[in-house]
């Protein structure tokens, strides 16, 4: 009997690690991504170039190749697929209704009505006169977001009355369904939280704390940081919270990612999103085995190659990791300086420093993917990275010249 064969979805640099890892484990990759200069299609034993979402062609393609599994990490839009193929199929999957609940915000939402949690007034449109009408309602400030995309493109604050058309028409850009979210702002402290499915158990691994850059409207993130400072009490809840939610929403397997608000005055806790799939920067692929030592992207590969797979929790063990990332002025890049140094600082896991040159162009900020790094770092705890940070932050030096004179690397 020769090797099975394992579709993945997403060939992306967040994808490379789970694409070697199957082929380290013996399994043959068929690896599918729209066409780009991706690094997972090098590192594939089979590529195809589509759109992930693309789920009629890709079943026929999953059928033709007679893959043993399917799988992806790090990304939203191809969970759906993913699980809608493995349904038709008859593969380990974890049904397409319940990717559909991980995915769609306003699913997402109605789910959490149903289990119980609450969640901040919201309403869902894909009108402008409908969307207005609800937002008079909630009043201000608020949050406007795609119902389903990734990466924080299109989510917006809407502080004054006269902003709300343009940045409701940049959320819908960027809805595939063309629908969006209008729900009432919660202010409060990001957390990230961590954990792992199987066989409809579910177990935490790490919470960590998420710090956005100083930009108007984008919530991009700079810094992820495990694990959290939060104090034991609200950690406890927002732990409590993240099982009580992948339990309701009945995932039977995999890696999954959530993002939550806390008001450290009240002790409320509201829910941003919560994800099957692994957290992207490389939480899932790196962070997590280096904060608590289980490498959750081997325990995927074998579910969803039809294999037993679990954690014991008492194999868990407490480190600290996480990563940063910085952005430049827009203008030219005069001068680097640094980077070979860093890989041989203690606590440096990982630098992802390559498109970083003299006389390259630094974009104008717009979104995730204009982010520089990430810088990945581990320790013994918390403290251990920060100190690494501070170190980082003291020896990597980038010079670009912007129409106003010299600027530098904005942490």
């Amino acid at each position: 009997m020769g090797k099975k064969k394992l579709m993945i979805l997403g060939a992306g640099t967040c994808q490379v690690p789970i694409i070697t890892k199957a082929r380290e484990m013996g399994f043959i990759t068929i690896v599918v991504s729209v066409d780009g200069n991706y690094p997972g299609f090098a590192v594939s034993d089979t590529c195809y170039k589509i759109d992930v979402r693309e789920k009629e062609r890709l079943l026929e393609i999953a059928k033709k190749e007679n893959i043993s599994g399917i799988l992806t990490d790090q990304t939203d839009i191809s969970v759906p697929t993913v699980a809608y193929i493995a349904e038709k199929m008859g593969l380990p999957g974890i049904g397409y209704d319940c990717a559909l609940r991980f995915t769609n915000k306003f699913r997402m939402r109605q789910c959490c009505e149903k289990i119980g949690i609450r969640m901040p007034e919201y309403y869902q449109s894909s009108s402008l006169e409908e969307a207005w009408k609800y937002a008079q309602h909630i009043g201000l400030p608020l949050i406007l977001k795609p119902v389903d995309n990734q990466g924080s493109r299109g989510v917006s604050k809407v502080i004054h009355f006269d902003e709300f058309k343009d940045k409701f028409f940049a959320a819908k850009h960027y809805s595939n369904e063309g629908f969006v979210i209008i729900e009432k702002f919660f202010n409060g402290r990001e957390i990230v939280v961590e954990g792992f499915a199987s066989d409809c158990n579910f177990l935490n691994l790490i919470i960590g704390d998420s710090y956005n850059f100083d930009l108007i409207d984008m919530f991009i993130p700079r810094r992820r940081i495990f694990p959290t400072s939060l104090n034991d009490r609200l950690k406890n809840k927002v732990l409590e919270l993240n099982y009580r939610l992948v339990k309701g929403f009945g995932l039977k397997f995999g890696i999954t990612h959530s993002e939550f608000l806390v008001d450290e005055n009240t002790g409320e806790i509201c829910l941003m999103e919560v994800a099957a799939r692994g957290g992207g920067v490389f939480i899932s692929s790196d962070l997590i085995p280096l904060s608590c030592g289980i490498d959750v992207n081997a325990l995927l590969i074998k579910i969803a190659a039809g294999e037993k797979a679990s954690i014991d929790a008492g194999a868990v063990r407490a480190g600290a990791s996480g990563y940063i990332c910085f952005y430049l002025p827009e203008g030219e890049i005069l001068g680097v300086r640094g980077i070979e140094a860093l890989s041989n600082f203690p606590g440096i896991h990982k630098v992802f420093l390559n498109d970083i040159a003299v006389g390259a162009k630094a974009p104008d900020m717009k979104d995730k993917t204009h982010r520089l790094g990430p810088i990945l770092l581990f320790g013994r705890d918390r403290q251990d990275v920060q100190e690494t940070i501070d170190k980082v932050q003291k020896t990597l030096t980038v010079d670009v010249e912007t129409p106003t004179g010299i600027a530098g690397i904005r942490w």
